[in-house]
């Protein structure tokens, strides 16, 4: 493709959906990394969601395709969450209230 041809960015302001709006900022993402090839079938995939023709889940796995393929070296890594159980974290919260309590 020359450089005339090349799909350019499209562009919603129409659809103030949140939803929405956090898929265009993925597809804002992916466009700018991919290739003239990909950001085509970007276009397609981002104008059939605003047209109502395509669901969310389909549009962010074409999206993650593009994006996988672009970044083939990295992995997810999960973090890991530290909690508390329900009765630690009432004595901690009956500890913390007694302290204010005596401080003032």
């Amino acid at each position: 493709m020359s450089e005339e041809q090349a799909p350019e960015k499209m562009v919603y302001s129409d659809k103030p959906d949140f939803k929405f709006m956090a898929a265009y900022e993925a597809y804002s993402r992916a466009f700018d990394n991919a290739d003239a090839a990909v950001r085509g079938a970007l276009n397609e995939a981002i104008t059939k969601l605003h047209d109502d023709k395509m669901d969310y889940n389909y549009f962010y796995s074409t999206i993650n395709q593009h994006i996988q393929g672009a970044d083939k070296g990295s992995s997810f890594r999960r973090a890991r969450i530290e909690g508390q159980r329900k009765q630690e974290y009432a004595k901690d919260e009956r500890k913390r209230g007694r302290n204010e309590r005596y401080r003032g």
